[in-house]
């Protein structure tokens, strides 16, 4: 249920309340209790008219002499609002008479609370009718009445007063359980969960907030992964440098020939700590906002130059390269040259590093509805189903003990999908494992004018 039909319906309780306390109290004991003290105040003055022969002035007379009706009326109390009516044997009013209270009330709404006859007999034959009303006002002023509206009235307060309190409590208790949660979390605590169950506004909230948890979770871990492989990553190609550069200085070595082998290695494992930190740097830079140095690209020409690079790279390597493009020679797009072949070197060298010893890759380009789209396809060890979603995201690594032997942060496809959305692009992947993996890169020829600043990414 909505907190705004939960609020609805504690203001259509505390209505329906008074309207049935109201109604409960004013027809039915007040009322009565007005019936009782008119009833006995009647007796009252029915046993003082009986000393002055009452019913007799009344069975002897037509009533055409005001004084004998002043002389019945003289016996009734002054605050009663009655009418006395003369009928004739037809029942038509000879003579009536209304007492000042039922004057005083002018022609408001009134109610008949008790009604008594005498029938007369010769030598007039009729019947005299004593009518007794009552009004709200006569019924708020009766004997007793105020002690039980104050009684049903505090009845009413306290009751509303328990029942403000278990809607406040209804309404609150997500809020106390969020509240809960959250300290948990700030003290350290990841492993929580909501006893708060519904379909409700804050049960959706509710949800968002597992779900925030389970991400924060998943970060964290992925931190704890990235900090070891770092270690890992500059522990590996320090050891090596370490131990040629002691080998080296220890003067064992001097056969020219040989030292410079061991310096190559050297300086390639210097490389390798290079492109870790230019990896690590890069990744702060790009997650901010960061411009694009927008030229005009020949695609062919430079699709060529990447797969000539590579096909180079890979010519004593067991690893098959072949290239296909499918575009104009006249195809121009626009984009940061730079960035982008950076995309696709990484999807490259992610091809190589996780390939099969005899494995094979395919690059291709080919041309769309006013975009381009470069494709990377090995047919290697392929990612499982259930990592294809987080590839993406930053300091995910697959299969981490097989990554952590070819080194890297995690961080590569993240700073890639980081580039091609800035290019107002997108990059998509399919995979099946022990088949291989397609990555494909599509980008608009054209690039508006100011490229828009893609949110940063809170993984």
């Amino acid at each position: 249920m909505k907190i705004s039909n939960k609020i609805l319906l504690a203001f259509l309780a505390v209505i329906v309340i008074h309207i049935l306390a109201y109604r409960f109290v004013f027809q039915n004991i007040i009322v009565d209790q007005l019936k009782t003290d008119r009833h006995e105040q009647f007796l009252l003055g029915k046993e003082v008219a009986e000393r002055v022969s009452f019913n007799e002035v009344i069975r002897r007379s037509l009533f055409k002499d005001p004084n004998e009706l002043k002389e019945l009326t003289k016996q009734l109390p002054e605050d009663l609002m009655y009418t006395i009516v003369v009928e004739d044997e037809n029942g038509h009013a000879i003579t009536t008479k209304t007492s000042e209270a039922y004057n005083a009330k002018g022609k408001g709404l009134k109610k008949v609370i008790a009604e008594y006859s005498i029938d007369r007999s010769a030598p007039v034959q009729g019947r005299t009718v004593v009518r007794f009303y009552t009004d709200d006002y006569d019924i708020l002023s009766s004997k007793g009445v105020t002690m039980i509206i104050v009684y049903i009235y505090v009845s009413l307060i306290f009751i509303g007063i328990i029942l403000f309190i278990v809607v406040i409590r209804w309404i609150l208790r997500p809020v106390n359980e969020l509240s809960r949660v959250t300290q948990e979390i700030k003290l350290g605590k990841r492993d929580v969960a909501f006893s708060y169950q519904s379909t409700d506004e804050f049960g959706q909230l509710f949800r968002y907030f597992d779900d925030m948890v389970e991400e924060l979770n998943f970060v964290e871990e992925r931190q704890q992964e990235l900090m070891a492989a770092i270690a890992h990553d500059f522990r590996t190609p320090l050891t090596t440098i370490k131990g040629y550069a002691s080998y080296i200085a220890s003067g064992r070595v001097t056969d020219l020939e040989r030292i410079q082998k061991q310096m190559a290695k050297i300086e390639d494992k210097a490389l390798d700590l290079e492109n870790l930190l230019d990896e690590l740097q890069d990744h702060n830079q790009l997650m901010g906002r960061f411009p694009l140095n927008l030229t005009r690209i020949h695609i062919r020409t430079f699709a060529s130059n990447i797969a000539e690079e590579y096909a180079t790279r890979l010519e004593q390597s067991p690893i098959s390269f072949s290239s296909k493009f499918r575009v104009s020679d006249s195809l121009h797009m626009e984009a940061d040259e730079q960035k982008l072949r950076r995309v696709l070197e990484n999807l490259l060298n992610n091809a190589i590093h996780y390939n099969k010893p005899d494995g094979s890759i395919l690059f291709t380009c080919d041309m769309g509805n006013n975009e381009v789209s470069f494709s990377v396809i090995d047919k290697g060890d392929g990612i499982a189903e259930e990592d294809l979603s987080k590839i993406f995201t930053k300091f995910y690594r697959a299969e981490k003990s097989r990554n952590r032997n070819s080194g890297g942060t995690g961080l590569g496809l993240t700073i890639c999908q980081r580039l091609v959305e800035r290019h107002s692009g997108k990059i998509t992947v399919s995979s099946q494992v022990g088949i291989g993996s397609a990555f494909t890169v599509t980008i608009p020829l054209k690039q508006k004018k100011t490229a828009p600043d893609i949110p940063v990414p809170q993984d």
